[in-house]
């Protein structure tokens, strides 16, 4: 196994446990799931990822985020 397939291996890992993590907050909304990814300075791509949604509906809720504090 090369360097790269081993980091992609070891980055899917990581993914699914942060998707099972949120997914144990079950009061949490995609919204606010992608605020805590977000800050962790995920990409709408990785966060989609990790949510099992599309980059759309990421887009979608940051876009929402920045509303919401620009109020």
């Amino acid at each position: 196994m090369s360097d790269r397939e081993l980091l992609e291996e070891i980055s899917k890992k990581l993914s699914l446990l942060v998707g099972i993590l949120l997914q144990r907050d079950g009061q949490a909304k995609v919204q606010e799931n992608v605020e805590r990814l977000s800050n962790f300075g995920l990409s709408g791509t990785e966060i989609a990822q990790i949510l099992g949604t599309t980059a759309g509906t990421v887009a979608v809720a940051k876009n929402r985020i920045k509303k919401a504090r620009s109020k």
